[in-house]
């Protein structure tokens, strides 16, 4: 925890320089989470070619906005929370080809590891998009639920519900994926 709050304290410094004219207080924010950015893009749209594409955006929503940052909750889960929008927008956007992660184990790779990663790939792209977006949040970023709340506008009690909600589902679509019953 003391670490996490030493990286909220550093970040609003380097949104104080940035606000202060200071360049590469910018750059230092972005090699800081672009990494985490990608990896959640990755994973709630599909595939890391909109991911990459979503993570300029998401830098370039974030530099337009950080002069009217109002600091309310942490700088990682407001730029989450823009991440979230543009994976969202993404997602809304008409395609004319969708190129999608692998869906299957390579022959050559067919360890237990990698079918157990695709079976999860294919039943979280199977549950609905706000169940998608808690899981990664809470159990793959590990936000607390608090700024999950703040980065989705809802309460607290509704996001630990959402997550409750969201797991069984989880555990429901890989049950179908193996074939098993409830």
């Amino acid at each position: 925890m003391c670490m996490e709050s030493g990286r909220e304290s550093e970040d609003a410094r380097l949104v104080a320089r940035f606000r202060a004219g200071e360049m590469q207080a910018l750059e230092t924010l972005f090699w800081r989470y672009a990494d985490a950015v990608l990896a959640y893009a990755t994973r709630l749209l599909g595939n890391r070619t909109d991911a990459e594409e979503v993570l300029s955006e998401v830098f370039l929503r974030a530099f337009d906005g950080l002069m009217g940052y109002r600091a309310e909750g942490t700088f990682k889960a407001w730029l989450f929370r823009i991440a979230r929008n543009c994976c969202i927008d993404r997602l809304r956007q008409p395609r004319l080809l969708r190129i999608e992660e692998v869906t299957e184990p390579m022959q050559n790779d067919a360890t237990a590891d990698v079918e157990l990663r695709v079976a999860v790939q294919r039943a979280l792209r199977r549950l609905p998009e706000e169940y998608r977006t808690v899981l990664l949040l809470c159990d793959v970023e590990e936000f607390t639920a608090k700024e999950v709340a703040q980065m989705l506008e809802r309460s607290v009690p509704s996001v630990k519900g959402m997550l409750y909600r969201a797991r069984a589902a989880l555990r429901d679509a890989l049950s179908e994926e193996w074939g098993e019953e409830g």
